[in-house]
This record gives structure tokens, C-alpha cells and sequence, in this order.
């Protein structure tokens, strides 16, 4: 019995004895897993405030936060009876041709009259002087004409100007992305403050920095496995810049890589772990 029962225990040391280098191994394997992920963070690729290039009030927001936007939608618009009436008279004063056509009936008729004047001359039927008369009627008939045809063009130029002034009325989005803010509502005056705030999702931004016995490493187009906080799955994305300078207090350099998002399934502000590949690291040695 006494035999059995040290049989029974030595079975059990071994066992425990086994377990236990089992799980020494595993952790092992594990922290050398981990080693190689490092943290990050998932951004907006741009966000941006978006302002007027003039004061006035708030007419009509066109768009609320969390909708999207395509670059160049517009988002709002200024209060712009004044802007509208000038343009209406700008249009008008554009159309306007009748001094035109009167300095060219002028130039019309002090050509014909120049042309009678030097046929009589050469019948010795006037003297020089009339000659000289009816050449100057025509430099000045000329030199109207051509007044008109400036004015006309600075008509043109009005109405561009005016044109432009109604447009500054108008905000669009600089850029495809979600509305994340809005900052004023209709009535508000606005000056230098922002109307609303858009962040670009897609793609979005990753940024991380690597420690530096890592520098050199990775380049350009290389690609890592990123794993959000609050995302199961592994999402790759693209090395986009890499920093060329260590930072000397905390020994380390910043990279930031491209994250496909073009269905926004992808939640901006998380926080994350990257890992690049073994396979990039051995072939950029």
C-alpha cells in the first residue's frame, strides 16, 4: 500500500512538474508575442474647422452633425439680400451696349465726313484747314469709341466681382467627411469663429511611436497589422511617413500609416496595437 501510495504522488509531482513548464513556456511565448505589438492610436485623417471668408449672419445651416459631406457640398449660407441686388444690377449694366454703338455711328460719320473733305480738298474746293478739322473729328471719334469698349469690359469685370461677392456668401466643405461639431446655428453673426467642425474618415490616420532599436526598420509602403480596442479583427494598413529623426528624451521615432475606411466600419479615437510583419523586418535588413 505504502508503495502505491508513492507511486500515486510521484504521479502527481510529475504532473504538476509538467503543468507548470507548460504555462512557463506559454507565458514566455506570449510576452515574446507582445513584444513586437506596439501602441497606437487611430485618428481622423484630417479635421478641419470650417470657417467664412466673411463676416455676416447665418441664413441656413444645410447639413447636422454626423452627417456626410462631399468636398465642395454646401454646408451653409450667409444672409445676402445685399449681395443678390448687386449682382442683379451688375447683370443689367453688363448687357449694356448702347454707348458703343453710338461712338461707332460717330466714328461712322466723322470717316465719311474726313473722306468728303480730302475729295473736295483735292478739287482745291476747300482749304487745308477743313482737312485738318475733319482728321482730328475722327482721332476724337476713334478715341471715344475705344472709351466705350474699356467701359464695357469694366462692366464685365463688375459683374465677375459681384459674382464672387454672392459666392463668399455661400460655405461649402473642403473636404469628403462626417460633420463631428456645429458651432453656430441661423441668426448667429459670425466673424472669425468657425461654422462647424469636419473630420476626414477616410482614410484614417494611425500614429504610433517605435522604439528606437526599431529605426530604420520599416519604410514607406510597408504594411502592419493594426488591432483597435473595440475591434475584433485585425486591419491592415500602409506605412505612410516615417520619421527621420530619433527623439532624443524618449529614444523613440514616429511613424504614421494609412487605414483604409471608405464604409466608416472603423471608429476614429481608438486607441490600438501595431504589429509589422517578421517578414518586413528581415527583408529591410
Amino acid at each position: 500500500m505504502k508503495i502505491v501510495n508513492k507511486i500515486l504522488q510521484n504521479y502527481r509531482l510529475s504532473t504538476l512538474l509538467l503543468l507548470g513548464l507548460t504555462s512557463t513556456t506559454s507565458g514566455v511565448a506570449i510576452a515574446e508575442s507582445n513584444k513586437d505589438r506596439h501602441d497606437c492610436l487611430i485618428e481622423p485623417m484630417v479635421v478641419v474647422q470650417v470657417g467664412s471668408e466673411v463676416q455676416g449672419v447665418v441664413d441656413e445651416l444645410l447639413v447636422d452633425r454626423g452627417d456626410t459631406v462631399k468636398k465642395g457640398q454646401v454646408i451653409a449660407r450667409l444672409k445676402s439680400t445685399v449681395e443678390k441686388a448687386n449682382l442683379l444690377e451688375a447683370q443689367t449694366r453688363s448687357k449694356m451696349k448702347s454707348e458703343i454703338k453710338a461712338r461707332e455711328a460717330d466714328l461712322q460719320l466723322a470717316a465719311k465726313a474726313h473722306s468728303r473733305m480730302k475729295t473736295l480738298h483735292a478739287d482745291n474746293i476747300v482749304p487745308a484747314l477743313r482737312i485738318d478739322e475733319a482728321e482730328a473729328q475722327l482721332r476724337v471719334a476713334t478715341a471715344a469709341l475705344t472709351q466705350a469698349e474699356e467701359n464695357y469690359e469694366l462692366l464685365q469685370l463688375e459683374l465677375a466681382r459681384a459674382v464672387e461677392r454672392l459666392d463668399q456668401r455661400t460655405i461649402v466643405s473642403p473636404i469628403d467627411g462626417v460633420v463631428v461639431e456645429q458651432q453656430t446655428f441661423p441668426g448667429e453673426f459670425i466673424y472669425e469663429n468657425p461654422v462647424m467642425t469636419i473630420a476626414q474618415l477616410h482614410p484614417l490616420r494611425v500614429e504610433v511611436f517605435l522604439p528606437g532599436r526599431l529605426f530604420g526598420q520599416y519604410a514607406k509602403g510597408d504594411v502592419a497589422q493594426v488591432y483597435a480596442e473595440y475591434d475584433d479583427r485585425a486591419l491592415s494598413a500602409v506605412t505612410d511617413v516615417v520619421d527621420r529623426l530619433l527623439d532624443t528624451r524618449s529614444g523613440t521615432y514616429g511613424v504614421r500609416l494609412l487605414l483604409a475606411n471608405s464604409d466608416h466600419a472603423i471608429t476614429s479615437g481608438q486607441k490600438c496595437q501595431l504589429e509589422y510583419s517578421p517578414a518586413v523586418a528581415s527583408s529591410e535588413q
